[in-house]
């Protein structure tokens, strides 16, 4: 068979040599990305935040590669489609209604900039890193979302672009190095209230002295960006009462992210000890 005839070839009523470029340009392009994806996992033993950028940017453009590429193949054909090009425009709308809301709320999120690749963002009831984004989806490192763990679960999480025309994001990219950490103590009536509260803040202090001067940077920092007065680093505390008459401390303090569990526990140890030790003076 000569070159002439393959070239005016159909194959199911397309033409051969536009199937077999498309195909061999779809295999080529993701080829390519695979291989260099391989290729930088073999160098680095673990993947950083600069790596995970370069992936996706290396996602976007191969999946840009491919539509261009796909458009000037089947350009020419599509000419002898014009009078049924609306017809066959309306059918794929209705078909891919999912993937055009995916693709929507992908132009949605580049607009408003509201992730960008290492951002910390909250979706509905799901919270993770940003580690992947391209134009159907977007991809999070999950943290746990009981809003007082801040580890990673080791499960990544990829969720439909769609869901920025839908759902409020949440941007929590300053929780990456500190947060306002919250919890709570109850204790029975006629204790010494004033002597727990002391003994919860000299430890929340002795805690974060190493920490004290970069969180002051770090909280100045945040409310210069956000444009508001915000919480001072100083740790906090506020007593209520409860239901059945039950004293609660409701702690607030601005801790480094990775510590903020453990210097909590430290605080709760420091408390219950007094507790304890009151206890056997009675």
């Amino acid at each position: 068979m000569t070159w002439a005839r393959f070239f005016h070839l159909e194959w199911g009523g397309l033409p051969a040599v536009e199937i077999v470029s498309s195909v061999v340009l779809v295999v080529a392009v993701m080829l390519g990305r695979s291989l260099f994806e391989r290729y930088l996992r073999r160098r680095e033993k673990f993947i950083s935040e600069k790596h995970w950028r370069i992936l996706a940017k290396v996602k976007n453009a191969a999946f840009l590669l491919v539509f261009a590429g796909l458009f000037m193949i089947w350009a020419p054909s599509l000419k002898t489609l014009a009078l049924s090009l609306t017809a066959f425009t309306v059918a794929i709308i209705i078909a891919t209604k999912e993937l055009i809301m995916c693709l929507s709320g992908g132009v949605v999120r580049v607009i408003s900039n509201s992730a960008r690749v290492g951002d910390w963002v909250g979706i509905g009831a799901i919270r993770g890193q940003v580690v992947g984004m391209d134009l159907l989806t977007i991809t999070l490192q999950e943290i746990h979302s009981d809003g007082r763990s801040y580890e990673f679960t080791g499960r990544l999480v990829t969720i439909p672009n769609a869901v920025f025309l839908s759902e409020p994001i949440r941007n929590e990219t300053f929780y990456g190095r500190y947060v306002y950490h919250k919890f709570s103590l109850t204790f029975e009536p006629g204790l010494d209230i004033a002597a727990l509260e002391a003994v919860v803040l000299d430890s929340l202090r002795r805690d974060m002295v190493p920490h004290a001067e970069v969180a002051r940077r770090y909280n100045a920092t945040i409310e210069r960006k956000a444009g508001l007065d915000l919480q001072d680093v100083e740790p906090e505390i506020v007593f209520e009462t409860t239901n059945d008459a039950k004293i609660r401390m409701n702690v607030s303090a601005f801790l480094p992210t990775r510590n903020a569990i453990h210097f909590e526990q430290n605080a709760v140890r420091k408390a219950l000890g007094l507790i304890g030790v009151r206890d056997k003076d009675v």
